[in-house]
């Protein structure tokens, strides 16, 4: 239960740190790339650290049948980030977090389907569909002007959503391979998975780092220590969500694990948004919510 609350912890702090970026100014691109950076240096440094000691060798990931699920996780890992921070600019940390979070129902969809899961629950995947839509098309406009952003907003919506909803599921695939591949050896299972962890964030940084270089320069901010910081403080989140993410799946069922951890971080993140940004959820947005806490509780039953 430890690494389920450290986990949704971190998940929690993604959209708050994106916030923070908005309101200071900082290249939320940057950011994410120094992110990727900080989540190589701390996963791949104590491997290496351990061999040059004396201890086991360090995994060479292009030799395992994983690594064409790592680079693609790495692909849905850096634009679930990208999407969830234009989400937050246009949307909020607390409606994001509910969109991210919502996309277990893909998940525990596809585990049924493509990894011989359990049946998923009906009613509650039909709950989260329903909440999702009364969430976004709560939001209201007030002027003509606002009405204009609505179609960005609802097109961001559903990419968080989704996104979010394939990279948590690559990830059960890819951890469930590699447990068939470790076996009972809990030592190369942990070797695996981290060595796992920094090849996905490897293929996340060179695929930012080529979105920020193709950008038009009128576009392009200059390298900023803030961004550096910013990133480092994101780097640090998003590794202990997926190594806690990993390590959990090897204890608990996905049907289990990722009703608990979504509704943790609906709450954190809901929390976060009206008490740190004082942002606004109209009533019908509310009721969204209730309903999508609820799906997740089901979930879990």
């Amino acid at each position: 239960m430890l690494y389920l609350l450290i986990a949704a912890v971190c998940g929690a702090l993604f959209s708050i740190i994106f916030k923070v970026c908005q309101r200071r100014g900082i290249d939320t691109m940057q950011a994410i790339l120094f992110n990727y950076v900080t989540g190589i240096l701390v996963a791949w440094i104590p491997l290496f650290a351990k061999q040059l000691s004396g201890g086991p060798a360090v995994v060479n990931p292009f030799a395992q049948s994983w690594i064409g699920l790592a680079l693609l996780q790495g692909f849905f890992f850096m634009s679930g980030f990208i999407v969830m921070a234009q989400s937050t600019r246009h949307c909020g940390v607390a409606l994001t977090t509910v969109a991210a979070r919502a996309s277990l129902i893909i998940p525990v969809i596809l585990s049924w389907i493509l990894l011989a899961g359990p049946a998923p629950q009906w009613i509650p995947v039909t709950l989260v569909i329903a909440a999702l839509v009364i969430i976004a098309f709560g939001r209201g406009s007030d002027t003509a002007s606002k009405k204009k952003t609505e179609g960005k907003a609802y097109m961001l919506f559903f990419f968080v959503f989704l996104f979010y909803g394939i990279a948590d599921f690559s990830l059960k695939a890819v951890q469930n391979t590699v447990s068939l591949q470790c076996g009972n050896d809990s030592a190369l299972v942990s070797r695996q998975l981290t060595a796992l962890t920094g090849t996905i964030f490897l293929m996340a940084a060179l695929l930012s780092l080529l979105v920020i270089l193709c950008r038009p320069k009128s576009q392009r901010s200059p390298w900023s220590w803030r961004s550096a910081v910013a990133g480092a403080l994101l780097g640090l989140a998003n590794l202990g969500c997926t190594t806690c993410i990993l390590r959990s799946l090897t204890i608990l069922p996905a049907g289990t694990f990722f009703p608990l951890y979504n509704i943790g971080i609906v709450i954190l993140g809901t929390l976060a948004g009206i008490l740190l940004f004082k942002e606004k959820i109209r009533p019908l947005q509310f009721l969204g919510l209730a309903i999508a806490i609820v799906a997740i509780i089901l979930f879990f039953r």
